[in-house]
């Protein structure tokens, strides 16, 4: 094999690792620094029912934590991380919204996990929540902090 065919195997595989690191969604990035990240959110979460006086309302803080990381990340990835979301909003507020039936919601509802606990554990609402704005899609558009109604 002359010189220049040496080379193609290796142009190849540099063309191939270029495109399989431009075709992921947004900024998620499976690295140590996301997992780090997934890994915190998850104590977080775990820590709400079991943190503070169970008479006072309790907010995690970890609502300060910038997620825009996690923009293009899998849904099955982020729920693999956090657990089965808590509720399931619909793209507009006049879609159907609910509760999860499985490990995920329907693909067309988006999934939110609660970072709060109200005193009155009849309560709901009214708290921030970890948003996977997917729009239909196996992947999260964005992955945001709003705070529930």
């Amino acid at each position: 094999m002359n010189a220049p065919h040496r080379l193609v195997p290796a142009i190849v595989l540099l063309v191939a690792t270029v495109l399989g690191a431009c075709s992921t969604h947004g900024n998620y990035r499976k690295d140590p620094a996301h997992q780090k990240l997934l890994e915190t959110l998850r104590q977080c979460l775990v820590e709400v029912p079991i943190h503070g006086e169970k008479s006072k309302e309790f907010i995690s803080p970890c609502i300060g934590t910038d997620l825009s990381s996690l923009s293009g990340i899998p849904r099955g990835k982020l729920v693999d991380a956090l657990g089965p979301p808590r509720f399931c909003t619909g793209k507009t507020p006049t879609d159907p919204s609910g509760f999860p039936t499985k490990d995920d919601c329907p693909t067309d509802q988006n999934p939110q996990w609660s970072f709060y606990r109200h005193p009155d554990a009849l309560a709901s609402g009214g708290g921030p929540e970890l948003i996977c704005e997917a729009n239909g899609q196996s992947y999260c558009d964005t992955v945001e902090w709003r705070r529930s109604q």
